[in-house]
Protein backbone atom coordinates (compact mmCIF):
# COMPACT_ATOMS: atom_id res chain seq x y z
CA UNK A 1 0.00 0.00 0.00
CA UNK A 2 0.79 3.49 -0.94
CA UNK A 3 1.76 6.28 1.90
CA UNK A 4 -0.41 8.98 2.06
CA UNK A 5 1.04 12.06 1.71
CA UNK A 6 -0.25 13.42 5.04
CA UNK A 7 1.85 10.74 6.98
CA UNK A 8 5.20 11.52 5.02
CA UNK A 9 4.63 14.91 6.08
CA UNK A 10 3.93 13.98 9.65
CA UNK A 11 6.98 11.91 9.74
CA UNK A 12 8.99 14.27 7.86
CA UNK A 13 8.30 16.62 10.65
CA UNK A 14 8.47 14.53 13.95
CA UNK A 15 12.40 13.83 12.09
CA UNK A 16 13.11 17.05 11.92
CA UNK A 17 11.68 17.82 15.47
CA UNK A 18 13.83 15.34 16.66
CA UNK A 19 16.75 16.38 15.30
CA UNK A 20 16.25 20.31 15.68
CA UNK A 21 16.05 18.85 19.65
CA UNK A 22 19.49 19.20 20.52
CA UNK A 23 20.15 22.50 19.16
CA UNK A 24 17.09 24.15 20.84
CA UNK A 25 18.04 22.94 24.44
CA UNK A 26 21.42 24.13 23.75
CA UNK A 27 20.11 27.79 22.74
CA UNK A 28 17.45 27.38 25.25
CA UNK A 29 21.13 26.85 28.04
CA UNK A 30 23.32 29.78 26.33
CA UNK A 31 20.00 32.38 26.49
CA UNK A 32 18.96 31.37 30.15
CA UNK A 33 21.78 33.35 31.85
CA UNK A 34 21.12 36.51 29.65
CA UNK A 35 17.60 36.40 29.90
CA UNK A 36 18.24 36.58 33.34
CA UNK A 37 20.58 39.32 33.52
CA UNK A 38 18.71 41.02 31.43
CA UNK A 39 15.26 40.51 34.20
CA UNK A 40 18.07 41.63 37.00
CA UNK A 41 18.70 45.00 35.16
CA UNK A 42 14.97 45.62 34.04
CA UNK A 43 13.83 44.81 37.87
CA UNK A 44 14.80 48.56 38.92
CA UNK A 45 13.42 50.47 35.82
CA UNK A 46 10.38 48.58 36.35
CA UNK A 47 9.95 49.25 40.33
CA UNK A 48 10.37 52.69 39.15
CA UNK A 49 7.62 52.85 36.79
CA UNK A 50 5.67 50.99 39.04
CA UNK A 51 6.12 53.40 42.03
CA UNK A 52 5.21 56.33 39.48
CA UNK A 53 2.36 54.64 38.27
CA UNK A 54 0.60 53.78 41.64
CA UNK A 55 -1.56 56.52 41.82
CA UNK A 56 -2.43 57.19 38.49
CA UNK A 57 -3.55 53.30 38.76
CA UNK A 58 -4.89 54.50 42.28
CA UNK A 59 -6.90 57.34 40.52
CA UNK A 60 -7.93 55.28 37.46
CA UNK A 61 -9.42 52.72 39.70
CA UNK A 62 -10.88 55.48 41.61
CA UNK A 63 -12.87 57.19 38.54
CA UNK A 64 -13.76 53.76 37.01
CA UNK A 65 -15.48 53.04 39.80
CA UNK A 66 -17.19 56.33 39.51
CA UNK A 67 -18.53 56.20 36.72
CA UNK A 68 -19.24 52.20 36.99
CA UNK A 69 -21.81 54.31 39.98
CA UNK A 70 -22.90 56.48 37.55
CA UNK A 71 -24.24 54.16 35.14
CA UNK A 72 -25.69 51.67 37.46
CA UNK A 73 -27.27 54.98 38.90
CA UNK A 74 -28.52 56.34 35.28
CA UNK A 75 -29.43 52.61 34.02
CA UNK A 76 -32.02 52.18 37.84
CA UNK A 77 -33.38 55.70 36.68
CA UNK A 78 -33.92 54.76 32.67
CA UNK A 79 -35.18 51.56 33.39
CA UNK A 80 -37.12 53.04 36.52
CA UNK A 81 -38.62 55.50 33.90
CA UNK A 82 -39.31 53.27 31.02
CA UNK A 83 -41.29 51.06 33.65
CA UNK A 84 -43.49 54.06 34.42
CA UNK A 85 -43.75 54.80 31.10
CA UNK A 86 -45.24 51.60 30.33
CA UNK A 87 -47.49 51.21 33.01
CA UNK A 88 -50.90 51.33 32.33
CA UNK A 89 -54.07 52.49 34.89
CA UNK A 90 -57.21 52.22 33.69
CA UNK A 91 -59.35 54.57 35.72
CA UNK A 92 -63.11 54.18 35.85
CA UNK A 93 -66.10 56.13 37.32
CA UNK A 94 -69.20 54.10 38.53
CA UNK A 95 -72.14 56.11 39.48
CA UNK A 96 -75.42 54.89 39.43
CA UNK A 97 -76.39 52.76 36.54
CA UNK A 98 -73.34 53.91 34.32
CA UNK A 99 -69.69 53.28 33.96
CA UNK A 100 -67.05 55.14 32.10
CA UNK A 101 -63.18 55.79 32.07
CA UNK A 102 -62.07 59.06 32.34
CA UNK A 103 -59.61 58.58 29.55
CA UNK A 104 -63.08 58.11 27.51
CA UNK A 105 -64.30 61.06 28.81
CA UNK A 106 -60.82 63.00 27.97
CA UNK A 107 -60.91 61.73 24.73
CA UNK A 108 -64.47 63.16 24.17
CA UNK A 109 -63.03 66.42 25.57
CA UNK A 110 -60.39 66.61 23.03
CA UNK A 111 -62.63 65.17 20.25
CA UNK A 112 -65.00 68.47 21.19
CA UNK A 113 -62.42 71.03 21.48
CA UNK A 114 -60.96 70.17 17.67
CA UNK A 115 -64.73 70.29 16.66
CA UNK A 116 -64.91 73.82 17.59
CA UNK A 117 -62.50 74.39 15.29
CA UNK A 118 -58.97 74.16 17.77
CA UNK A 119 -55.93 72.19 16.71
CA UNK A 120 -55.22 69.03 18.63
CA UNK A 121 -51.59 70.58 19.18
CA UNK A 122 -53.13 73.70 20.87
CA UNK A 123 -53.95 71.53 23.96
CA UNK A 124 -50.58 71.59 26.18
CA UNK A 125 -52.88 71.13 29.42
CA UNK A 126 -56.30 69.85 29.75
CA UNK A 127 -58.08 70.02 33.50
CA UNK A 128 -61.24 67.70 34.34
CA UNK A 129 -64.04 68.53 36.67
CA UNK A 130 -66.35 65.59 37.39
CA UNK A 131 -69.88 65.71 38.43
CA UNK A 132 -71.16 62.53 38.25
CA UNK A 133 -74.64 63.71 39.63
CA UNK A 134 -75.34 65.29 36.52
CA UNK A 135 -73.41 62.94 34.15
CA UNK A 136 -71.11 65.98 32.68
CA UNK A 137 -67.31 66.29 32.85
CA UNK A 138 -66.38 70.33 32.89
CA UNK A 139 -62.87 71.69 31.23
CA UNK A 140 -60.62 73.96 31.07
CA UNK A 141 -58.01 73.81 28.03
CA UNK A 142 -54.65 75.54 28.86
CA UNK A 143 -56.43 77.44 31.56
CA UNK A 144 -58.68 79.98 29.02
CA UNK A 145 -60.72 77.95 27.08
CA UNK A 146 -63.86 76.46 29.08
CA UNK A 147 -66.49 73.95 27.93
CA UNK A 148 -68.43 70.98 29.46
CA UNK A 149 -69.36 67.28 27.65
CA UNK A 150 -72.40 65.36 28.92
CA UNK A 151 -71.56 61.88 29.15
Amino acid sequence: MAKKASDTIKDIAKTVTEAAEPYIEKAKEKGAPVIEEMKEKAEPAIDVAMKNAGPYIKKAKEQGTKAADKVRAATKDISEASAKKNQKTEFFIQYKDYEIRTEDIAQKIREQYIAEGHKASDIKELQVYLKPEENTAYYVVNHKDTGKFTY
